[in-house]
């Protein structure tokens, strides 16, 4: 049985915690003014898109390459999210910067590394019913490993971004969205069973080709176009208009997996793009 002692002095003690408690949320709500919660949501929206990667690196670990491909996806909305809040808001930060390819690193280079590595590893038990994950062979070890270089040439890709100022109105190699989206499709169409293509992600030269053009094309120099719209113009925007058009159809046809063709789509426009205006700015140099 408690005493009039005890219960006085529980409730000094949590009269104490709740002024403690009330004056953490008022100093919480002097620094959070209006202006900081401005500054701070496009870098909210980021946190966001990480945690959306994160939660794909869980899924690939577990085999639920579906779920795992959803929250790359996610993560792109995300991504695409807080550079416009940032500049609807005007709220660019060097730090938001920093922040959002920290992000990009983790969502879209170690998240769909890890997509590539299950598939790895589905491919070798395809070859070989004795394969052990838990205790691969030296080769095999290789082999699995190959799948992180994704998560590699993604950062030398964003670090190159970052110090390269001539990337403003278009991009230098494929955009590491791009890249995870392409990749992340590959969880879809696994989905997907009745896909004629979905056999050939087993196939372990398959993949390694696969890495080799995805890791290629992220640091090329070719010039990819950038979806950011400046106005809708449709003199200014008519590349962006059609492939919008174009991925609008092969979504409707395909589905979600169809996210595959419009990366590929993507790349392609911009080759024709690249190629064109190498050959126009040629006889001038």
């Amino acid at each position: 049985m408690r005493t009039g002692k005890d219960i006085d002095s529980g409730s000094i003690f949590l009269l104490t915690f709740d002024t403690c408690l009330i004056s953490l949320f008022l100093q919480i709500s002097i620094y959070l003014s209006m202006a900081n919660i401005k500054r701070h949501i496009p870098n909210f929206v980021t946190i966001l898109g990480l945690l959306s990667g994160c939660i794909s690196i869980a899924f690939s670990t577990g085999g639920d390459l579906k779920r795992a491909a959803i929250f790359i996806l996610i993560a792109a909305l995300f991504d695409f999210a807080d550079g416009w809040i940032a500049r609807q808001l005007n709220s660019v930060s060097e730090f938001g910067k920093q922040l959002d390819s920290l992000s990009d690193v983790i969502s879209f280079g170690v998240a769909p590394s890890f997509v590539l590595y299950k598939l790895m590893v589905f491919s070798q038990v395809e070859i070989s019913t004795h394969f052990n994950v838990a205790e691969p062979g030296l080769f095999q070890t290789f082999i699995l490993s190959l799948s992180f270089l994704v998560a590699v040439f993604a950062a030398l890709r964003l670090a190159r971004f970052n110090i390269d100022s001539s990337q403003k109105e278009s991009f230098r190699g494929l955009p590491t969205p791009g890249a995870a989206l392409l990749i992340a499709s590959f969880g879809f169409i696994i989905d997907q069973r009745n896909l004629s293509f979905e056999p050939m992600l087993l196939k372990t030269w398959f993949l390694i080709l696969f890495i080799a053009a995805v890791c290629w094309l992220m640091v090329s120099g070719i010039r990819m176009f950038s979806l950011k719209f400046k106005n809708y113009s449709l003199k200014y925007n008519a590349l962006r208009y059609i492939f919008l058009l174009l991925s609008a159809g092969l979504i409707i046809a395909f589905g979600i997996p169809g996210i595959f063709l419009v990366i590929l789509l993507y790349i392609l426009l911009s080759l024709v793009v690249h190629i064109f205006m190498t050959s126009q700015s040629g006889p001038a140099s």
